[in-house]
């Protein structure tokens, strides 16, 4: 290899990397290598043969070469404009991308994003300006593209992959590009929900549209208006979602009163409603209640409301055993966020004004009597553990 040709890599290797012609900072490749090439007239050639002492002269050469090209003033200058700012997205994606390959432990995707999709590697628009806004003083004061590149990984790192405190985070702040990936996940768990009725192609079509639609804008109100229960997993996220899609399936076939419809919950429905996290987060698991303390209030409500919540088993069958409906109306009203109001005309769209008002009473009193009920036989299974 020739000094030429050397020196020519070199910089055409920097250039694209860090777009130096494209921002302006050269004028093409050749006018970099004329930069450099006095800088090899004077360098000891035999560092070309060893590896280590290569990577230690390049970087020295490199830190001359932006300094000529006064890069530090080019940030100073330049780092709030269109061009630079693009530079640097493409630049976060690009270790993104490599973070997602590298990533192996679970992500919220598992469970909340379409194949060909992401939610926890995605760098939106919104969440770019964001991150800038917090790295700009630092990102201002570099005077290399290599020292910016390791700035950029520092906070990669720390972010990504997003999880579920940070995804509700974007989804709260209305960020577009979150909403939209999330709302192809819900058409494809109304999807799951409608295709579970004995409904005909026809009209399974007009209901997964409705359910899609209804179930995307009541979860974007709830979000937005921060009026939703916090979730532990992405899981418990998707199950809520599921329920919200399993409800508006159940609205649509009472309100259109489609025929021959027989509104059930298949197997493989159930499955992909209810599945369970290989590992619960609080510590969880089928067959492990031992440590939860019978006398502590707090640990007794999470043992219960997990149990529930993910339909554990034995566990759930014996706590519902014949309350099963009543079951279900808690989580219509604490955990879809129901009025009891609207629990009863669910319940019966025929029934007279003075009908719905004891119907309503009757629900509540059954919730209040059913939450009770079941603490009561949970407390019993720890005991009897």
């Amino acid at each position: 290899m020739t000094i030429q040709s050397a020196v020519t890599e070199l910089v055409r290797k920097e250039c694209e990397a860090y777009r130096l012609v494209d921002l302006g900072l050269l004028s093409s490749v050749e006018e970099g290598v004329s930069m450099l090439l006095p800088v090899f007239e004077t360098a000891d050639l035999s560092v070309l043969g060893d590896f280590a002492r290569f990577r230690v002269w390049r970087r020295e050469v490199l830190l001359l070469f932006y300094r000529q090209l006064d890069y530090a003033g080019f940030i100073r200058e330049a780092g709030d404009s269109a061009s630079f700012r693009c530079f640097l997205l493409s630049l976060k994606k690009r270790i993104i991308a490599m973070l997602r390959e590298r990533c192996k432990e679970p992500t919220i995707d598992r469970e909340l994003a379409v194949p060909g999709k992401t939610l926890a590697f995605k760098l939106s628009a919104m969440l770019d300006e964001e991150l800038f806004q917090k790295e700009r003083r630092v990102l201002l004061t570099v005077d290399t593209p290599i020292l910016l590149e390791e700035i950029c990984w520092d906070y990669c790192r720390r972010f990504f992959p997003v999880g579920m405190e940070n995804l509700m985070i974007r989804l709260e702040r209305d960020d577009p590009e979150f909403w939209n990936d999330l709302y192809l996940t819900i058409k494809k768990i109304a999807h799951t929900v409608t295709s579970g009725q004995s409904v005909s192609i026809q009209y399974r079509k007009d209901v997964l549209q409705e359910v899609w639609a209804d179930t995307s804008l009541l979860l974007h109100g709830k979000v937005v208006e921060k009026n939703i229960p916090a979730f532990e997993t992405s899981l418990h996220f998707r199950n809520y979602i599921a329920r919200m899609c399993l409800n508006k399936c159940r609205e649509a076939i009472r309100k259109h009163n489609f025929p021959d419809i027989m509104l059930t919950v298949t197997g493989e429905m159930e499955a992909f409603l209810y599945e369970e996290e290989a590992k619960d987060d609080i510590g969880l698991q089928k067959g492990n209640l031992h440590d939860i303390d019978c006398e502590d209030e707090e640990e007794v409500r999470r043992g219960l409301t997990v149990v529930l919540w993910d339909k554990l088993e034995p566990w759930y069958s014996e706590l519902t055993r014949g309350i099963e409906e009543k079951t279900e109306l808690i989580f219509l009203h604490y955990v879809e966020g129901l009025s009891y109001e609207e629990i009863a005309a669910m319940k019966d769209t025929r029934v007279s004004v003075e009908g719905r008002s004891r119907l309503v009473g009757k629900l509540r009193q059954d919730v209040v009597r059913t939450r009770r009920l079941l603490k009561l036989r949970f407390v019993e299974l720890l005991k009897g553990k």
